[in-house]
Order: structure tokens, then C-alpha cells, then sequence
């Protein structure tokens, strides 16, 4: 069983106004929470979250960011889209 967010009540509401004026955004946005990044005390400013797919399953791995060197795309922005916080390596 899953439960609503019972923080940021304000927040959340105002995000579901911004899908409700913007249906099409939908099925091609999701809020996110980083409560596992911040669990595993992840500094967003060091590291950058880099998934794959393999087979029904999505694996990230979070890496120095000076170490990434493969051409990317950004799956998670910060919240005011100056940083990317999780990459998907782009197909070879």
C-alpha cells in the first residue's frame, strides 16, 4: 500500500496544478523524490546518478562527475534545471 506525501502539502498541490493546466505533461513528467540519494548521503555536487536498462530492470549507479566522459542525456534536472542530477548513457 502506498501513501500520499503528508510534507509539502502546499508544494504538491501546486504540482498537480501545473499537470492538471498542462495535461499532455503527464505521461512524459513525474515528481521525484531523492529520499534514497539523500539516505545514501549522495553530493549531487560530486556525483551524478548514471542509469542503463537491462532487461525489465533500470540500474543506477552514482559516479564522480569528472569521471563521465560518454555523450549523455538528463533525466532528472534540479529544480531550477542548472544541474543535471541523473544521466542516461545515449545509445551507441
Amino acid at each position: 500500500m502506498t501513501c500520499m506525501p503528508d510534507e509539502d502539502v502546499e508544494f504538491h498541490d501546486a504540482i498537480k496544478e501545473v499537470f492538471r493546466k498542462y495535461p499532455e505533461a503527464q505521461g512524459k513528467y513525474a515528481l521525484s523524490s531523492l529520499a534514497l540519494e539523500n539516505r545514501m548521503k549522495i553530493d549531487f555536487g560530486e556525483k551524478v546518478g548514471v542509469s542503463r536498462v537491462e532487461g525489465d530492470r533500470i540500474v543506477t549507479e552514482f559516479r564522480d562527475r569528472k569521471s563521465v566522459v560518454r555523450m549523455r542525456l538528463c533525466l532528472t534536472w534540479n529544480f531550477d534545471y542548472t544541474e543535471c542530477l541523473h544521466w542516461e548513457e545515449a545509445p551507441e
